[in-house]
């Protein structure tokens, strides 16, 4: 046997097919045998090795040996007197290995030799160099050389040598090497601690160092695809390698200072690649969290109604009462669902019931609804404008029922676009759970799988899932919320422009969502949207289509509603750069500037006020407010946690008022004292 070609494949198998393909088709007149090992490939490489090869003698490895260790597997079943050391994305377009085999022969003092190297389209390769130097390595190994290239870097990679020619090399590629098998079983073929990098340069030393000639052979020619097996491993994995066996190279060769100066170097590298390959996600994560957790125990919004969501909660955690049903609607006798009260009672019992605990999940959601739609929209830009959009922001940062409903839509938006009807059955589902209003996407679900109703029937149990509370709830009750919920949709149906406000809420939100205060900034970036619409992806279009359909049959809708807009207004503005980034500008400004729009007085300015109360006294509503079922109850959960009984008949008598000046008329006989927009009335009976 006069030759042994070893190939190492890990999930290469077309390059495989095609390497091992060439060689019977061009190897002549050489008695070969051919050895694959198969490094725990998972494409099914050794199975078509096996069907279609039946020749080559198959090595199947369970796990990655590396190139090292798999090639000493085939030098110790290699019967040819030669041993040639092939890539698995090489192949031959002539008798190479002819060519390689005569010249060992012919030069005894050669202890292995290289083809020249070309890529598919013909480029030769700069294969054979100099020994490398630990110095030339940092800068030719980072980013360093991109600031430094020096004289001495092309004169270690002989840049100036036509490699069409025949030379004596110090380092040559063992992508294509011929040596001698029982030399190379005599040195004790690869060194192992090498797994991957710098196996040749190792190689060429040892048979340097025993006397013997390396060479670069210009007259037998390789085609070789590069780096196929490494790109299947991935980066991550290959770079930590490469550092190590650079380590191990130099440290062997040179000292453990010059080793461990350029393994940290490389490491260092490495992470800077890697933050450049994850800086657009986490530029805009960190954009984000940084704009909803910004001072957020000092400036966090806390309405009436929110103290009406924490005190359900607190209700349960005290209590252990699961709810099955939210708090009331617009229509009272219909609840939304009782998800987010079941999360801020988890929150606020993790929390000690400090109030700001929700925040911090409303918050994380926020930032999560940036990551997940810019990975939706596979853009930036979309990413950028939901981060620093103010109500976007504001709701982040606002522990509220509607809070979730951005994440929740995003999730909706890619149940389309990979036309999942279990999931878009889900998310519509658990849009619902969080506000009614979101019942148009029900329509836009259906329409969108209009051609695959039996897909729909077969999930809509999936639907079903977050409105058990819900239905364990109708059955007592006489079944008002699911029922109810039809009814009502259906007479809304009936009374289509009754309301005419939503044209004006529509502009009003969009208003805000572009920038609080500018209305003709939002109305030119709404014209130019509209005229681009017909661009737009149809998605996007039926989205805004069915929920606009919705505004107009509410006639009269509420910010809750728009909530669901703001992945989509997001997604379409992204696709203007420049807009993208001038809009984000000007928001954050605006958003710093304006203690990022808090709506009334912020959580500090209202524990103010409640630490001047007295531990017990009767709290009532101020006649000069909306007497809503929720008004105080902000402060009513406030004065609770802070231990303070709001409720005791016989102690002095107080009120809030926290609304406009202009509307406040102060009672008789009563004390006003005020505090950051608020007014605390004493009564002075």
């Amino acid at each position: 046997m006069q030759l042994s070609i070893s190939i190492v494949s890990y999930n290469t198998k077309d390059l495989l097919r095609r390497c091992l393909a060439s060689i019977y088709k061009f190897t002549k007149n050489l008695q070969f045998e051919v050895i694959v090992v198969d490094n725990g490939s998972s494409d099914g490489s050794a199975l078509m090795v096996k069907k279609e090869f039946p020749r080559v003698k198959l090595i199947k490895n369970q796990v990655n040996r590396w190139y090292t260790g798999a090639n000493n597997q085939a030098l110790k079943i290699a019967k040819g007197k030669y041993f040639l050391i092939l890539n698995s994305d090489t192949y031959l377009t002539a008798n190479t290995s002819k060519i390689l085999v005569d010249y060992l022969e012919a030069n005894l003092r050669v202890g292995a030799v290289e083809p020249r190297q070309e890529d598919e389209a013909g480029q030769v390769a700069q294969t054979s160099s100099r020994h490398n130097s630990w110095w030339l390595d940092l800068i030719g190994l980072t980013l360093l050389h991109r600031l430094v290239k020096p004289k001495a870097l092309a004169k270690f990679r002989l840049a100036g040598v036509n490699r069409k020619l025949t030379y004596p090399a110090e380092v040559i590629s063992d992508g294509a090497m011929l040596v001698r098998t029982a030399l190379f079983k005599k040195i004790g073929g690869y060194d192992t601690r090498y797994k991957l990098y710098y196996t040749e340069n190792d190689l060429c030393r040892r048979f340097q160092a025993i006397g013997l000639k390396i060479v670069h052979l210009g007259k037998a020619l390789i085609k070789h695809r590069i780096s196929a097996s490494t790109d299947k491993a991935g980066w991550k994995i290959i770079s930590g390698v490469y550092a190590a066996d650079a380590r191990q190279y130099y440290s062997q060769y040179q000292s453990a200072v010059s080793a461990w100066l350029l393994y940290l170097a490389m490491k260092l590298n490495n992470l800077v690649i890697r933050g450049k390959l994850t800086w657009p996600w986490l530029s805009l994560v960190l954009l984000a969290t940084v704009l909803r957790f910004y001072r957020l125990p000092e400036l966090m919004t806390f309405i009436g109604d929110q103290g009406r969501d924490y005190l359900a909660a607190r209700d349960m955690a005290v209590t252990g009462v699961w709810p099955l049903v939210g708090i009331p609607s617009s229509i009272p006798w219909l609840h939304q669902g009782s998800l987010f009260i079941w999360l801020m009672t988890l929150m606020l019992k993790l929390g000690n019931f400090n109030p700001v605990t929700p925040a911090i999940l409303t918050a994380v959601l926020g930032t999560l609804s940036v990551y997940l739609l810019y990975r939706l929209s596979r853009s930036w830009w979309a990413g950028l404008v939901l981060a620093t959009a103010p109500l976007s922001v504001i709701h982040s940062r606002l522990p509220y029922h509607l809070s979730p409903i951005p994440l929740v839509m995003i999730g909706f938006l890619w149940a389309l676009t990979i036309n999942s009807a279990g999931w878009g059955i889900l998310m519509t589902a658990l849009l619902l759970q969080f506000e009614l209003s979101n019942l148009p996407l029900v329509f836009l679900l259906l329409f969108w799988f209009r051609r695959r109703r039996r897909e729909l029937v077969q999930w809509s149990p999936v639907g079903l899932i977050p409105f058990l509370p819900k239905i364990i709830y109708d059955f007592s009750h006489g079944f008002s919320q699911t029922v109810g919920l039809a009814a009502w949709t259906g007479y809304r149906l009936t009374r289509l422009g009754e309301y005419g406000n939503a044209t004006a809420n529509i502009f009003d939100f969009w208003t805000k969502f572009i920038s609080p205060g500018y209305p003709w900034l939002a109305a030119v970036i709404g014209v130019w949207l509209l005229l681009g619409l017909v661009k737009q992806s149809r998605l996007m279009l039926l989205t805004l289509v069915f929920i606009a359909a919705g505004f107009y049959i509410h006639g009269s809708p509420s910010e809750g509603y728009f909530m669901v807009l703001f992945p989509v207004w997001a997604w379409l503005l992204g696709r203007n750069k420049f807009l993208a980034v001038v809009m984000a500008i000007f928001n954050i400004f605006n958003l710093f500037s304006h203690n990022f729009y808090t709506y009334g007085p912020n959580l500090s300015e209202r524990l103010e006020l409640v630490d001047r109360l007295p531990s017990s006294f009767r709290l009532v509503n101020f006649s000069g407010n909306p007497d809503w079922a929720s008004y105080l109850d902000n402060y009513r959960y406030l004065l609770w946690w802070q231990g303070r009984n709001y409720q005791d008949e016989s102690g002095p008598t107080y009120s809030i008022y926290d609304g406009a000046a202009a509307g406040f008329i102060q009672p008789l006989s009563s004390t006003v004292y005020h505090f950051s927009g608020q007014k605390l009335i004493k009564y002075d009976y």
